[in-house]
């Protein structure tokens, strides 16, 4: 997800071609200024919608968000920039499905590299196979012994939560995760609106700021 305003008209250029020397600096310093507050609460606002449209685990991911200003360019306007450098995240503004087989865990979130590596584990160990249950899906199980403890504690306490048991019995088969064909992702973020409702705030700092010069 990537959104771009400039204020980059022909009209616009032009001008600041005529300005030239000192003054244009000035302006384009004073625009600058005015993008970079802007860009402060326009950043917090973002992270703010994502927090409370998505269930997030990681801090990780609401500070991949962020809004800052590119100026470095002496030949353009500034531009403010807001988007995320997590590439995928551009899936939850516009939707859409991953067409490759995956196994998503059952009864919570875990994390992609613990959950890579405690299936590795549990394969590693014989202690990981897939049945059909009666709606049809394919489930991979393990069995509740001793040897794997360490990798099965998380996908127990999980297990024991979700289903109301107390205690679970030494060779019992626990499920671990679901095996699906492809994953669909709804729209679950709009930040192209939000930051478009800041357009009107954005264009007024910036003219107090050039008016100040």
């Amino acid at each position: 997800m990537r959104i771009a305003i400039r204020i980059d008209s022909k009209d616009a250029q032009a001008q600041l071609r005529r300005w030239g020397g000192e003054y244009r600096d000035k302006v384009k310093k004073a625009v600058a200024r005015a993008m970079a507050a802007e860009a402060r609460e326009i950043k917090e606002d973002v992270r703010a919608h994502v927090a409370g449209q998505m269930a997030v685990v990681k801090k990780s991911f609401l500070k991949g968000f962020s809004a800052k200003v590119l100026d470095k360019n002496p030949n353009r306007l500034p531009a403010l920039y807001v988007g995320s450098r997590i590439p995928w995240s551009r899936m939850h503004e516009r939707g859409g499905s991953i067409g490759a087989r995956m196994l998503i865990p059952l009864h919570g979130r875990v994390g992609r590299k613990r959950f890579k590596a405690q299936i590795a584990e549990l394969m590693r160990g014989g202690n990981a196979y897939f049945i059909k249950n009666k709606r049809g899906n394919i489930v991979l199980m393990a069995e509740n012994i001793k040897e794997h403890d360490r990798p099965l504690s998380d996908f127990k306490r999980r297990y024991r939560k979700a289903e109301g048991i107390k205690k679970l019995k030494r060779g019992a088969d626990i499920p671990i995760a679901v095996l699906v064909p492809r994953v669909v992702l709804k729209k679950r973020l709009n930040i192209e609106r939000l930051v478009a409702g800041r357009i009107p705030g954005l264009a007024a700092a910036m003219e107090k700021s050039l008016s100040a010069l």
